[in-house]
């Protein structure tokens, strides 16, 4: 009894940080959600760690490097919007939809891109996501242009239509929260295991059975799938979209947040996403210095903090470990 209760005891001790970093973020979301603006960041937010976590699948955990990510997440915006208004399709099937047709484009980008490393690599996805922000630019018919979609309808999902930013923000909340979780367990599995054995040493993974080209593949699609539904939530949540909210200054948000959060890690594109739309939205009065403000923070990651904010997270509490002795699992 007395070793179970001291068990417990432990558990307690090692959980207790975690659990005041919950009730602290429970705490300040609950007070944002009085206000419809900051209720609005949130959704962002959450829109924000669902499309990160794609690319953290991709760049952080298979060493594929993407600047065209704007791509599908255009692609998951403008389809799921089209279904919706042009053929009648209920809003769920179409985010749906949007998030195939976004993981089917990820199929075929990452076909070539599997042979292609370093900056060959970056290239081909920076012309991607041009070549879907001009095709959206070009094709007034099904685009409207930079006209842009307007009237996009809201969310009906079991009877319950989605108005208020408050009831998409538990909706976004939800699957953020199960996206960082099925990642976690994905990465633990022999998936998971697979793709960081590429990202080590491609040569030495096909050496030991793995087959590089068809995880590479998969991780791209998978990394395509997730952005599409992000874009998807974007579209319905804002209610209109156009070519200039998907260039390759999406592509680079995205790219900062997760080297801000910390690549290859559990809260990595969480914590990055929560950081840098904050500090976006505050610093809306300078748009056009936003490219340098994500310059300034990708600089900060590269000298000050390599592993992210996450990274930063994890050393402090890899210290405070060895000060009483324990033992602190390694990154993966």
């Amino acid at each position: 009894m007395e070793q179970n209760k001291k068990s417990a005891g432990q558990i307690i001790n090692e959980k207790k940080f975690l659990i005041l970093e919950i009730i602290i973020v429970a705490l300040i979301t609950a007070y944002m959600l009085r206000g419809t603006y900051p209720s609005l960041i949130l959704c962002f937010i959450c829109i924000n760690t669902i499309a990160v976590t794609g690319l953290d699948i991709l760049f952080g955990y298979t060493g594929q490097v993407s600047f065209g990510h704007a791509g599908f997440y255009a692609i998951g915006a403008y389809t799921s919007s089209i279904l919706s208004i042009k053929l009648g399709i209920p809003v769920v099937i179409s985010m749906i939809i949007a998030a195939l047709v976004s993981m089917f484009f990820g199929f075929v980008i990452a076909i070539p891109a599997s042979k292609l490393v370093k900056h060959f690599l970056s290239l081909l996805t920076i012309a991607f996501g041009n070549m879907v922000y001009i095709f959206l630019s070009v094709t007034k018919d099904l685009t409207n242009g930079f006209s842009g979609i307007l009237n996009i309808p809201n969310l009906n999902l079991f009877g319950f239509r989605f108005k208020s930013n408050q009831s998409y923000f538990f909706l976004f909340a939800a699957v953020a929260i199960l996206v960082l979780i099925g990642k976690k367990r994905l990465i633990h599995s022999r998936f998971g295991r697979a793709l960081i054995a590429v990202r080590e040493n491609p040569h030495a993974a096909a050496g030991m059975g793995i087959n590089v080209k068809y995880y590479k593949v998969m991780a791209f699609a998978l990394s395509a799938l997730l952005t599409g539904l992000a874009g998807a939530f974007y579209a319905h949540l804002i209610g209109f979209i156009s070519p200039d909210g998907f260039n390759n200054n999406q592509s680079n948000v995205f790219m900062t947040m997760l080297l801000f959060g910390g690549i290859a890690s559990s809260f990595g594109p969480l914590i990055g996403s929560t950081i840098l739309t904050i500090v976006t939205e505050v610093m809306q009065g300078f748009v056009r210095y936003q490219m340098l403000l994500y310059a300034i923070f990708i600089l900060l990651v590269l000298f000050c903090m390599p592993n992210g904010v996450s990274g930063v997270i994890a050393n402090i509490k890899s210290r405070i470990a060895k000060r009483k002795g324990k033992k602190v699992e390694p990154r993966a």
